[in-house]
C-alpha cells in the first residue's frame, strides 16, 4: 500500500478510538478523509468535529464516495456473521477494504516505529511517551487507545521519523506492524474470545518480539516474570525497567504508574531525550481518558473513573484509590466487558475488589464482538461474595444509578470501572 497515491479515504466506522486517530493522522498527509458509523455519541465525536472530518451517522451503500480509493473497515464490521451494508457493497464491487491494522503497518514501514504491547498500561505508556518526545522537540506522531488530556485528542500528527504508537495483540493486530523499537510492559491471559488459551496468547507475543530487528531493541519490565521469560526469543538488545531508584513527579496516581513512567525514561533516555526534559515532560503529562479519570465532586462524593475491565486492572486501580483517600469508603460500580472474558478468568476477578468497601456489579457488556454467553454478571457477584460480602447485582446503569443516588453519602469515592459504557454513570451524577 503506497499512501502518498491515495486521495480520498473511507472509514466505515470511523467513530472508533484507532479510527478516529487514523483518520487524523492520513489528513494530516493531505488525504481527503470522511466516513460513517452509528448515531451513538463518543468523545471521538468531538475529535472529528474539530477535525472537520464529514462523518455520516448511519450506514448506507449510498454512502461511500464511488472516487474513494481507499476504504477502511472497524474489525467491528468485518468477519464472519457480522452484516454491515456498506461493507457488502464493497465486497461487491470488488473494492479491497482494509483494516486499521493494516494501515498502520504501512505508517509504520515508513517511520522509525515504536511500538508499546502489553496486557496492561499500553496506553498510559505511549500518551506518556508521546509527550516527553514532543516536550523534547522530537516531533512524534503518536496513536493511542484513549484521548490524551494535553492534546484532546487520541492522535498527534508529527513531521519527524518517530511513530509512537499502542500495539494491540487482539486478533494478532500488531503482527501488522514492523517497529524499530518495543515496549513490553506486561504479559497475562486476557481476549480469550480469540485466544484459546495463555499458551496461545503468549505465542502471539514472542512472533511480535521476534519481529523486532537485531540492530533494534525492546524495553522490557523486569517486573513481569512473564514478560522476562518472553524476550528471551528476541534477536536484539533487552534493556529492563522497573521502579526507578529517584523520586519521579507524577500527576497521575498508584505505583503502576510509576512502572509506566519507568518505561517512558529508559526509552527516552535511549532516545537521546536529556534528564530535566524527561522529568519534565512526566509532571506535565496530565492523564488520559478513562484511566483513573477524576471526574469531579459534588455533595462531597468524588468521582473516578477508570478503563479496569481485567482483574490484575481492578486491583491496581483499588490501590491506587485507596491509597490516594485513605479515609474514604469506596464505592467501586463495575461493568463486565465480553462474556468470555468473564467466564474464562471469573476466579481472577472474584479476588480482585478487596480494597472496596462496597461492590455493584451491572450486566455484561458484550460490545459488537459478543451478544450473548454462558455466564451472567449474577455468577461473578457470587464468586466476589465468597471474598467480599457486600456486593450487590444491579443490571443497568440507570438502576444504579437510582441505587447510588440513594445509598451514597458525603465522604464516599465512587469509582465506575470497566470497558464498556459504565463511565455514564458518572456523568449522570455530575452533569
Amino acid at each position: 500500500m503506497d499512501l502518498s497515491k491515495i486521495k480520498k479515504a473511507y472509514f466505515i466506522g470511523i467513530k472508533g478510538v484507532g479510527m478516529t486517530a487514523l483518520a487524523q493522522v492520513l489528513q494530516g498527509r493531505g488525504i481527503d478523509v470522511l466516513g460513517s458509523d452509528t448515531k451513538e455519541k463518543f468523545f471521538t465525536d468531538q475529535v472529528l468535529k474539530k477535525l472537520k472530518i464529514k462523518v455520516i451517522e448511519g450506514f448506507d451503500k449510498k454512502n461511500i464516495p464511488i472516487d474513494a480509493d481507499l476504504i477502511i473497515a472497524s474489525a467491528a464490521y468485518l468477519g464472519q456473521g457480522i452484516n454491515n451494508l456498506e461493507v457488502d457493497e464493497a465486497k461487491k464491487r470488488d473494492w479491497p477494504i482494509f483494516t486499521y491494522a493494516q494501515i498502520l503497518g504501512t505508517l509504520f514501514q515508513k517511520k522509525y516505529g515504536i511500538a508499546v504491547a502489553g496486557t496492561h498500561g499500553k496506553s498510559t505508556v505511549a500518551a506518556m511517551l508521546g509527550l516527553v518526545l514532543e516536550k523534547a522537540g522530537l516531533d512524534p506522531t503518536v496513536i493511542v487507545g484513549t484521548r490524551v488530556i494535553q492534546w484532546q485528542s487520541n492522535a498527534r500528527l508529527g513531521r519527524s521519523k518517530y511513530l509512537v504508537a499502542e500495539a494491540d495483540e487482539y486478533r494478532n493486530n500488531f503482527l501488522y506492524y514492523s517497529p524499530s523499537a518495543l515496549i513490553l510492559t506486561s504479559l497475562e491471559y486476557d481476549h480469550p474470545d480469540f485466544f484459546k488459551n495463555f499458551e496461545e496468547y503468549k505465542k502471539t507475543f514472542g512472533r511480535f518480539i521476534r519481529k523486532i530487528p537485531s540492530d533494534g531493541f525492546i524495553v522490557a519490565n523486569s517486573q513481569d516474570k512473564q514478560v522476562k521469560e518472553a524476550v528471551k526469543q528476541a534477536k536484539c538488545q533487552i534493556i529492563e525497567y522497573g521502579f526507578p531508584d529517584q523520586e519521579i513527579k507524577l500527576q497521575v496516581p498508584g505505583q503502576h504508574n510509576l512502572l509506566n513512567a519507568s518505561a517512558v525514561i529508559v526509552m527516552a533516555q535511549r532516545l537521546g531525550v536529556p534528564k530535566e526534559i524527561i522529568e519534565k515532560g512526566l509532571a506535565d503529562f496530565q492523564g488520559t481518558s478513562r484511566r483513573f479519570e477524576f471526574k469531579g465532586e459534588k455533595n462531597g462524593i468524588i468521582f473516578i473513573d477508570d478503563y479496569a475491565h481485567h482483574p490484575t486492572e481492578i486491583q491496581v486501580t483499588l490501590k491506587a484509590v485507596k491509597k490516594l483517600y485513605p479515609q474514604r469508603k469506596i464505592w467501586a460500580i463495575f461493568q463486565p466487558h465480553t462474556f468470555s472474558r468473564t467466564k474464562a478468568l471469573l476466579k481472577e476477578f472474584g479476588q480482585s475488589f478487596d480494597q472496596a468497601d462496597q461492590v455493584i456489579i451491572l450486566d455484561i457488556y458484550g460490545s459488537a464482538r459478543e451478544e450473548a454467553g454462558r455466564i451472567h454478571a449474577q455468577d461473578l457477584v457470587e464468586e466476589i461474595k465468597k471474598h467480599r460480602n457486600k456486593t450487590n447485582y444491579i443490571p443497568t446503569i440507570e438502576e444504579a444509578g437510582r441505587y447510588l443516588k440513594k445509598q451514597s453519602q458525603p465522604g464516599q469515592v465512587i469509582l465506575t470501572m470497566g470497558a464498556g459504557d459504565v463511565w455514564k454513570l458518572s456523568t449522570a451524577f455530575l452533569f
